[in-house]
């Protein structure tokens, strides 16, 4: 009876549907993850069960906090890292597809199959997208250093049906260096590690460089590459490669090999950008012929019968009922790290506190009980945003220079109220108190004011940061500089995130397509705008060019991106923001307030979402904007025009 009720075994808030790949490292899942009482999305879920667990795990956590940042057309979409069921992993969305370790392995041939290697022409579009995410990682910054993927493994590069090339698995380096001590795991994997990260048994500076040529040296060969461990045969295994056609590597290829899969560091290249550049110029040297169609024709004859067999299976699959999943959840084994909850989430106890049928001196009693703990709450709220060190919030007449005193809008005006979502079914929208009609509702209802009032200066905090540190980013990219841009104190710099670096075939590739989504009417800029610190980027759904706020001093136009306090009419939802409490997070009942801004269109539609602050752990974040996503609101207007904005929203998470 269980069987037929649990068809598949679960793994923390997934269901695994079908085993793809098993490894030294782990195992690689098709599975589904639920959300709510519903099936969410199907996920590539990769369980990493072999080598040092300790070390994956704090590998994983750490990775979580670093993966919203990576949001180009290069990495993985929607990419979490956790631990469930004391077991770390990795997860981003499936369509389609499989690793570059799987295609390579089928590319081989077998018993009963023919070999169908990979062409050298499709190698090396492979091999552009591969370094173009390294690229792009690098020009990220996080600790004051900048970032490096520092655990590339064919088996964390994804390539889709239809020939998308995206890499997952950055920011695991460490535990894996550390799962090497593992005979069978280090037999498997070591081969992609550089000897100086091997050593010191944590990624160095340039390591991508050497795991680029082993992955390159892959590709192009169909073979493993020689392990830097034998270092007496490592130099001679690289000169006798040859191709997947017998011939020998091409002089052009060799080059780049040397540069890169080389043992001594001195003689790679000084960065992987500069890698970068190099493959990129095979690619459009026209020596090969280096297309993503050419690559989705072979990767449909090569996993033909896969794919046939994967349909029907997938069907079945969405059919899933995920109620028997949810009766009995399994606690996550590993305990997170001991959470320290926000001042907000107890802020709106009282709103929702159930009311006592109690005489009126009993209700009196309580409200002042209420009123007097949300007090030491506001309290401490007020001390804490005092001590942050964060930038002071900006005068509209700092966000809109062109904005007189007199066409400000009122300080205390509320943009936005706040979302809860608990863990029942059922999701409410925070709405303005209704008249008080006794002395204790009045006390209620002026602690609720109060508290929504701080609320709304708190987003209107880090949305001004925000609009400040878009704008400074904005202006440094203009070509010509007409004013001073705003100069904005901030007390850590902000990331420089590059999305995919232009001029190349895959970034022209990626470029066509934003421009193919994006308004007409939009002026290009960088499309990733710095944001502060604690800003995490969203993987949007449409790839869109986000602005900064303009200094409106010749009249509003239709389209233009205004600050939202000078609105003369705010968005609101046209239905209900119902975001889905992650399951994950239900179990462990944890509690957070996600502080969103979303960049709502002229016609009311959301065309990115930045979380300003939120909580990493257990796809709180990713629930959030996926909420924030899925609703359209009515258009934002200035002075009778349809513009553009960028609009804070709260959504506060309760177990």
């Amino acid at each position: 009876m269980a069987a037929r009720n649990k068809p598949y075994d679960s793994f923390g808030p997934y269901i695994l549907f079908k085993k793809l790949e098993t490894d030294a490292i782990g195992e690689l899942w098709r599975a589904g993850r639920i959300d709510g009482a519903q099936l969410g999305p199907t996920v590539a879920l990769r369980r990493l069960t072999g080598g040092n667990r300790a070390a994956l795990t704090a590998s994983a956590e750490a990775a979580a906090q670093i993966l919203p940042q990576l949001t180009g057309t290069s990495f993985a979409r929607e990419q979490v890292a956790g631990v469930a069921d004391g077991v770390p992993f990795v997860a981003w969305d499936y369509a389609g597809g499989r690793s570059l370790r799987h295609i390579i392995d089928r590319g081989r041939g077998g018993k009963d199959t023919p070999p169908n290697p990979l062409p050298i022409d499709q190698a090396i579009v492979i091999a552009e997208k591969v370094a173009l995410s390294l690229a792009t990682t690098a020009d990220l910054r996080s600790g004051g250093g900048r970032l490096s993927h520092g655990a590339l493994l064919p088996q964390m590069i994804w390539i889709s049906d239809d020939g998308e090339i995206r890499v997952a698995g950055q920011q695991l380096g460490a535990g894996m260096l550390a799962s090497l001590q593992d005979a069978r795991v280090a037999a498997e994997i070591g081969r992609y590690f550089c000897p100086e990260s091997r050593n010191a048994a944590q990624p160095v500076k340039n390591a991508d460089v050497y795991s680029m040529g082993a992955i390159l040296f892959l590709l192009v060969t169909g073979q493993e590459p020689p392990d830097a461990a034998t270092a007496s045969a490592f130099g001679a295994a690289v000169r006798a490669a040859k191709t997947l056609t017998g011939a020998p590597v091409p002089d052009d290829i060799r080059v780049v090999l040397d540069k890169s899969f080389n043992i001594d560091p001195s003689m790679r290249y000084a960065s992987i950008g500069e890698m970068k550049q190099a493959i990129s110029g095979l690619a459009h040297g026209g020596k090969y012929s280096a297309t993503t169609f050419n690559l989705a024709f072979y990767l449909s004859n090569l996993l033909k019968k896969e794919l046939e067999a994967e349909a029907l299976d997938r069907d079945k699959e969405s059919k899933v009922n995920v109620l028997p999943y949810l009766e009995a959840p399994k606690p996550v084994a590993v305990p997170a790290p001991a959470y320290e909850p926000s001042p907000a989430p107890s802020m709106f106890a009282s709103a929702d506190a159930p009311k006592s049928k109690s005489k009126l001196p009993l209700v009196a009693a309580a409200a002042l009980v209420v009123a007097g703990v949300g007090l030491g709450a506001y309290y401490m709220m007020s001390k804490h945003s005092t001590t942050a060190a964060a930038p002071a919030p900006l005068s509209t007449a700092q966000v809109l220079p062109g904005v007189t005193a007199q066409q400000q809008p009122a300080q205390h005006r509320i943009i936005s109220e706040p979302v809860v979502a608990s863990a029942s079914p059922q999701t409410s929208t925070a709405t303005p108190a209704a008249p008080a009609t006794t002395d204790a509702e009045a006390q209620k209802k002026a602690f609720e004011d109060a508290v929504r009032r701080k609320m709304n200066e708190e987003m209107m905090k880090l949305q001004n940061q925000f609009n400040a540190e878009l704008r400074q980013k904005q202006s440094k990219n203009a070509p010509v500089v007409t004013a001073p841009p705003v100069s904005v104190a901030s007390s850590t710099p902000a990331p420089a995130v590059s999305d995919d670096r232009p001029s190349l075939s895959a970034a022209q590739l990626d470029q066509q397509q934003r421009r193919e989504s994006a308004p007409a009417r939009t002026t290009p800029v960088d499309p990733t705008p710095a944001a502060p610190a604690q800003t995490q980027s969203s993987a949007p759904v449409q790839q869109v060019v986000t602005q900064a706020p303009a200094a409106q001093t010749a009249g509003v136009h239709e389209g233009d991106v205004v600050d939202v306090s000078a609105l003369d009419t705010l968005p609101r939802p046209t239905r209900a923001i119902r975001p889905m409490y992650p399951a994950m997070a239900a179990q462990q009942k944890v509690s957070a307030t996600i502080i969103l801004s979303a960049f709502i269109g002229e016609n009311g539609e959301v065309l990115d979402v930045k979380v300003l602050r939120g909580e990493p752990r257990f796809g709180l974040n990713e629930a959030a904007m996926r909420a924030i996503r899925s609703t359209r609101f009515t258009p934002p207007v200035k002075d009778g025009k349809h513009v553009r904005t960028w609009f804070p929203q709260s959504i506060e998470f309760r177990p």
